[in-house]
């Protein structure tokens, strides 16, 4: 595959447009042509939104507080990327769009990845129970499967009191292969699989084992090999890794309030991985969305199912995909994922018929306008 030279000039581009910088994004792979709704446009004179974006982060960000970064994206161009407050309250050092950050539950739909490019390799199937690939879990039954763990319908719930203690009993920074551990010494599970929606780390937990049993790669080894170094995203990793993540790039995040904000460097969870362990810049992101318009990794066709809505037992519908979030704004479909981690926040939003993306990263957990969803408050300067 001959991607090399067009992702060093995407490198090149991303980290020369720097504040209100526009550039193209690069892939190895034609954009398709894919027609825009008659409803919805997106504003050409990006100067005024653009402005409105400064102005939105001034809102709760400055020089001395900790702040994050942005980009927008349309058709394969960065209309607008810019960074705001400081990656370091100790040293005061400015936050730049260079910065790296935990993006927590946004990593879902690259954990679903990673099993979706197993599944076309006729590695697995969605309706397989999951443990066909995992006979720690085999007792949790047929319907337990792999595309339930994908849409948080398989039954298993999120981490409670009672898994945290189980897994704190086998170490004191648990694995993925102590929560394996735990989960084959359950009974059973709270409620039936495919009865009802419930968000869950732990099975996306799961399915990084499901990655790691079938490909014989560690989960991060797998990423990074599979889709971060295929895309040329050379400030992407996955935990565990300490010797990336004390690149001093890396921001440092922070929680509580305002007036006394504190540096949160690290959980005893960090060593668990699939539901959220990826470190990563906007420019990286903007690789990464650009190619899920492509067939890098899979089809497109096969791709579009990542993004359909969950049928449970009873016939029912809930909006939720393959680590996507269904959502819709003024009767246009968008999908979106949100995540919040070690005090770090993340946001990403596409519209997919638009080609229209933002992506939010944030260095801080606290007082940041939510309502509506971050990202999706910047897109509204943009979509009229």
């Amino acid at each position: 595959m001959k991607i090399s030279g067009i992702l060093l000039r995407a490198s090149i581009l991303l980290t020369l447009f720097a504040c209100g910088a526009k550039g193209e994004i690069h892939t190895d792979q034609e954009t398709p042509n894919t027609p825009a709704a008659p409803n919805l446009q997106i504003d050409s004179d990006y100067s005024q939104a653009n402005q409105q974006v400064d102005d939105f982060f001034a809102g709760f960000t400055d020089e001395n507080t900790p702040g994050g970064a942005v980009i927008i994206l349309h058709d394969g161009e960065i209309i607008y990327q810019s960074a705001y407050g400081v990656s370091n309250l100790k040293d005061g050092s400015v936050l730049t769009i260079d910065h790296i950050f935990h993006i927590a539950s946004v990593g879902k739909q690259m954990t679903a990845l990673g099993i979706m490019i197993l599944e076309q390799e006729g590695k697995l199937k969605y309706d397989d129970p999951a443990g066909n690939y995992v006979p720690e879990v085999k007792h949790f039954g047929d319907e337990f499967t792999i595309r339930r763990l994908l849409t948080h319908t398989s039954g298993l719930p999120d981490y409670d009191d009672a898994m945290q203690e189980a897994l704190y009993a086998r170490a004191d920074e648990p694995t993925n292969e102590d929560l394996i551990a735990v989960l084959s010494e359950m009974d059973s599970l709270p409620s039936p699989s495919g009865d009802a929606f419930e968000y869950s780390n732990p099975g996306y937990d799961l399915l990084a084992v499901v990655i790691e049993r079938v490909s014989g790669q560690t989960f991060p080894n797998f990423m990074q090999a599979r889709i971060f170094d295929p895309l040329g995203m050379t400030h992407t990793f996955s935990l565990p890794n300490a010797e990336r993540r004390a690149d001093p790039m890396v921001a440092i995040s922070y929680t509580g309030e305002s007036g006394k904000p504190e540096a949160y460097p690290s959980d005893a969870l960090d060593n668990l991985y699939g539901s959220g362990s990826i470190y990563t810049t906007i420019g990286d992101m903007a690789l990464y969305d650009e190619a899920l318009y492509t067939n890098q990794f899979v089809p497109r066709p096969a791709l579009e199912e990542a993004f359909q809505p969950v049928e449970l037992n009873d016939g029912n519908t809930e909006p939720y995909g393959f680590g996507w979030e269904l959502e819709k704004w003024n009767g246009e479909d968008y999908v979106a994922h949100s995540g919040a981690w070690l005090g770090f926040n993340s946001d990403y939003v596409r519209f997919l018929k638009r080609h229209f993306s933002v992506i939010v990263l944030l260095n801080r957990d606290y007082d940041y306008p939510d309502d509506p969803r971050i990202a999706l408050k910047i897109a509204e300067f943009y979509l009229k």
